[in-house]
């Protein structure tokens, strides 16, 4: 079971190249597209992954073994994240073995525990809820021996240190809490005091733009932070992000790569949008109060923002009497020209949830046509 924090350093010398991806969350598919896509040679390019590629995908075993076919090559390093650390102690620790049937009705519809859950047919009653974590563990026992071993901090040159969440303020890195590195909340709006450039993901980039829906990658010079977190298996409109770092000559340059796998619609002739202020929700500010109900968007008022927005009524749902709207949702509407690709998020009644250019909004569905699927590859 993971106790403490293990630390790795890294040393590159003359030119190289080196990828960093997190937050794949069992999307294998789409990680090896993101591969493909950055031409990743596993002889030549270091390859770091930042923590949790577990949970919320349909193909987490599978990723998991990739990883660790991966990590059978010298430059390859795969640091631990919170849902990696959190299966750890799900299955490890007796006393969580009641939180299982719990852990599955808070989760998406994916995951290991579900996966491994349906497999031993649990849900019959034939187990106690310690023999069945006992039994789950046992179908695992090399993955997760592969989990506890991974560090969570890698040390490059002394100039970069890769972390899933975060650093405390602390004289040495190294002294930092278990669930800082892996939990930490909101780092790049905190900062930290070290000298070295830190590489997080763990959040969202798009939770830390209060006005718009993207998950672009985030490169705070001044703050010596770099989120490369794109929300892939937590956003609706999500990416998977790759932070390519060249060294050459004892210097640094940065480059980004993506894949945001969502269909595609061409746009048939001009659209002018709203040029009223746009208007987002977001974490964690998701509570609305209904103004006005509508027959296809509602006026609503979000108290924490003091945002008065317009929002598709399938985006709202109540639970215990309050109404929220949906993460993330933007009342954008698009301005948009003829023959524009626009990736379709989704289609609800008469418009469109689309993204184009780093900008997510809504456009009629009569302003579209035909549809290029961008299905994830696959090997």
């Amino acid at each position: 079971m993971i106790t403490r924090a293990k630390h790795k350093t890294l040393t590159i010398k003359g030119s190289a190249r080196l990828i960093a991806v997190s937050d794949i969350h069992g999307h294998l598919d789409r990680f090896k597209a993101l591969l493909r896509k950055v031409h990743y040679n596993p002889l030549e390019d270091y390859l770091v992954i930042i923590g949790d590629f577990v949970e919320k995908g349909d193909q987490v075993l599978e990723t998991i073994h990739y990883l660790m076919y991966l990590s059978q090559f010298p430059k390859c390093i795969i640091l631990l994240g919170n849902c990696e650390w959190a299966l750890d102690a799900l299955l490890h620790i007796p006393e969580l073995a009641i939180e299982i049937p719990r852990y599955l009705k808070r989760v998406s519809a994916n995951g290991l525990i579900r996966t491994l859950y349906h497999e031993g047919h649990y849900d019959d009653g034939h187990e106690t809820m310690l023999g069945m974590q006992k039994q789950m563990v046992q179908k695992v026992a090399q993955e997760f021996a592969f989990i506890e071993s991974l560090p969570v901090t890698l040390n490059v040159n002394n100039k970069l240190i890769f972390v899933h969440a975060g650093l405390e303020n602390r004289d040495n890195y190294k002294e930092c809490g278990l669930s800082s590195y892996l939990e930490m909340q909101r780092f790049l709006e905190m900062g930290h005091p070290f000298k070295q450039t830190v590489v997080v993901g763990h959040l969202p980039t798009s939770n830390y733009d209060p006005a718009h829906i993207c998950n672009d990658i985030i490169i705070d010079e001044k703050k010596r932070i770099i989120a490369i977190d794109g929300g892939t298996g937590v956003k609706m409109i999500s990416q998977l992000n790759a932070l390519i770092i060249h060294f050459e000559n004892g210097q640094r340059r940065y480059e980004k790569e993506n894949v945001m796998p969502l269909p595609t619609m061409r746009v048939r002739c001009d659209v002018a949008g709203d040029p009223g202020p746009d208007h987002k929700i977001a974490f964690p500010h998701y509570e609305v109060e209904m103004i006005h109900e509508g027959e296809q968007f509602s006026q609503c008022y979000q108290e924490d923002t003091s945002a008065l927005l317009m929002i598709k009524n399938e985006f709202l749902y109540e639970r215990n009497g309050q109404l929220y709207c949906l993460d993330d949702y933007c009342d954008h509407q698009m301005t948009l020209h003829k023959g524009d690709l626009v990736k379709v998020a989704g289609i609800y009644g008469d418009y469109a949830y689309v993204s184009f250019h780093q900008e997510v909004g809504w456009v009629k569905l009569d302003f579209l046509e035909g549809a290029e699927h961008g299905k994830e590859e696959k090997n």
